[in-house]
């Protein structure tokens, strides 16, 4: 018992002084399970810090975590904001920013199924300009932007920072923080849909920039508006970008599990050699066998996952 208390020191200490600080986490407001960031909530029953929280969670290849990483929340709000509010979003100064790339700030108001964003730092995320040559190193840690006015009230509301990386393996990162907001009395928001790329083989692909920082810049101007609810319900369908704010769009609340990853390789790319954490998921998806047809398995999904089921 000694030599397993030892050990497993050993490793705890290990984690935080290696590899695996090999990649920029969000520091505030505190994320998901992050040992890194201070005045965080409790921990959820059960569930243990995370010391690969900065990690992608998956590649073009595989996916190796869900959206967010963990998908049970803190008890309690780790920020109270205000729309209106001008916000500060802090990253720990750890490594390997690969070049830049794009960085987007989102919230999702069911879960974490559906993500509006809030802000873009597009191009040259961590840098504020472009460099002329491949940099690992931080200039810039910190962002301020203003919250749209018009968002609705929610005290489970969950904000996300996701990065796609300029140099490297084409990985995607994203970790979550779950906050409060005081709305302005809108029951509803309309915005652009979350980018999700790099993200396993059914995700669309975004190459290594090779110093062209326009490379991605179309999907994020293809991205669809959709309209989140302060009730928490997902849209059926996007809205598009011409409709008018008002628009009343039917909304389900979609309560299925999300998607069992695939199995990742022991290289999580980027040139550091470090094996992804295993899924920390626990439940597993539907067995598409069990149903009639495939709109009928779709609908078991959560509805980030809808877009990349493929059927054979």
């Amino acid at each position: 018992m000694k030599f397993q208390s030892l050990f497993t020191s050993f490793v705890s200490v290990t984690l935080a002084t290696s590899g695996v600080l090999a990649h920029v986490s969000l520091k505030t407001p505190c994320v998901r399970y992050s040992p890194f960031c201070t005045s965080c909530p409790a921990l959820p029953a059960g569930e243990s810090l995370d010391y690969s929280i900065n990690a992608p969670i998956g590649t073009h290849e595989y996916v190796s975590q869900p959206l967010c990483k963990y998908t049970t929340p803190y008890g309690t709000p780790a920020a109270t904001w205000t729309a209106g509010q001008t916000v500060t979003v802090e990253f720990n100064p750890h490594a390997a920013i690969h070049s830049g790339g794009h960085c987007s700030f989102s919230l999702s108001y069911d879960g974490g199924k559906t993500f509006v964003v809030v802000h873009d730092e597009l191009r040259y995320c961590f840098l504020g300009s472009k460099p002329s040559a491949l940099v690992n190193t931080a200039t810039t840690l910190s962002y301020s932007f203003k919250l749209p006015e018009g968002l609705p009230s929610s005290d489970k509301a969950v904000f996300a920072w996701t990065f796609i990386n300029s140099s490297g393996n084409r990985e995607f990162y994203m970790n979550c923080a779950d906050v409060a907001i005081k709305g302005s009395g809108s029951s509803e928001f309309s915005g652009p849909e979350m980018l999700v790329a790099n993200y396993g083989p059914e995700s669309p692909l975004i190459p290594e920039f090779n110093g062209d920082y326009e490379t991605g810049i179309d999907l994020f101007n293809s991205r669809k508006n959709i309209t989140v609810y302060g009730g928490g319900a997902s849209p059926l369908a996007p809205v598009s970008p011409a409709q008018s704010y008002e628009t009343q769009v039917t909304s389900i609340v979609v309560t299925s599990t999300a998607p069992t990853p695939t199995t990742p390789p022991t290289n999580n790319g980027g040139g550091n050699n470090e094996a992804l954490p295993p899924p920390p998921m626990t439940s597993a998806a539907p067995d598409y066998h069990a149903y009639a047809t495939p709109g009928e398995y779709r609908a078991k999904l959560p509805y980030a996952a809808q877009r990349c089921v493929k059927y054979k």
